[in-house]
């Protein structure tokens, strides 16, 4: 399960889509700012996948139903 969404554009064209994991994150950040700079017209739109678990049914012999939501929050430049 990947945790962050990194998107690579240039002029509103699109280059990259990754996935990255936590323990990646600020090291992969680092190496596309590096590769592809600002002044170069590159940017990256980074976002967030957070999980929400939430019990929709559960009967005299415990859990039967679970209901899994991912939504993605914008994260600020800071790596």
């Amino acid at each position: 399960m990947s945790d962050y969404r990194i998107v690579l554009d240039r002029n509103g064209q699109v280059f990259a889509e990754l996935s990255v994991s936590s323990a990646r994150y600020v090291e992969v950040c680092r190496e596309m700012r590096q590769r592809f700079p600002l002044e170069d017209g590159f940017d990256l739109h980074i976002e967030r996948r957070r999980e929400l678990r939430r019990i929709l049914e559960q009967g005299p012999d415990g859990l039967r139903l679970l209901g899994i939501e991912y939504r993605h929050e914008q994260v600020p430049d800071h790596a």
